[in-house]
């Protein structure tokens, strides 16, 4: 597992990659990255995640939770 910070940067807030994070995403200034919590997790890419992906995922996500849903439904 690899941290990154938060820093207040003028108006906005920066996310602080070391150049650990920089190289597990093959990423650099001026790169876009890509935050996904679509499944209850975290986390940060340098693509986006298909729509294939994310289906997937998310129907991972609902047999998980299949039981607690039906139970929040009665």
């Amino acid at each position: 597992m690899i941290a990154v910070k938060i820093e207040k940067l003028g108006e906005s807030i920066a996310l602080v990659l070391s150049d650990e994070a920089q190289a597990a995403l093959q990423s650099g200034v001026g790169d876009t990255l890509y935050i996904d919590n679509s499944t209850g997790e975290i986390v940060l890419s340098k693509h986006p995640r298909s729509a294939d992906e994310r289906r997937e995922r998310a129907r991972a996500f609902r047999e998980r939770y299949r039981q607690t849903f039906e139970a929040l439904a009665k």
